[in-house]
C-alpha cells in the first residue's frame, strides 16, 4: 500500500529547465527511466550530469573551481 503523503507533489527549490522532445524520443526516454526505477526528472538530470561530466573532462567546459 502506497502512503497518501508520498503521492503529494512537493515543488522542488531547484532550478527548472523545459524540454520539449519528439514523442518517440518522450517515450524512450519514460522507458529508460522505468526500466531503471527513476522519476522521468531524475533521469534526465542524471543524463544531463553525465554530458557536462564527459564536456569538462574533454576541456570542452571548465572545471568548477578552475579559471
Amino acid at each position: 500500500m502506497v502512503s497518501t503523503s508520498s503521492l503529494i507533489n512537493v515543488p522542488s527549490k531547484q532550478p527548472k529547465v523545459v524540454v520539449y522532445l519528439p514523442p518517440e524520443l518522450k517515450a524512450d526516454l519514460e522507458a529508460l527511466a522505468k526500466k531503471e526505477l527513476r522519476p522521468v526528472s531524475n533521469m534526465v538530470a542524471s543524463l544531463i550530469q553525465q554530458a557536462v561530466d564527459k564536456a569538462k573532462q574533454e576541456g570542452k567546459l571548465q572545471k568548477e573551481g578552475s579559471k
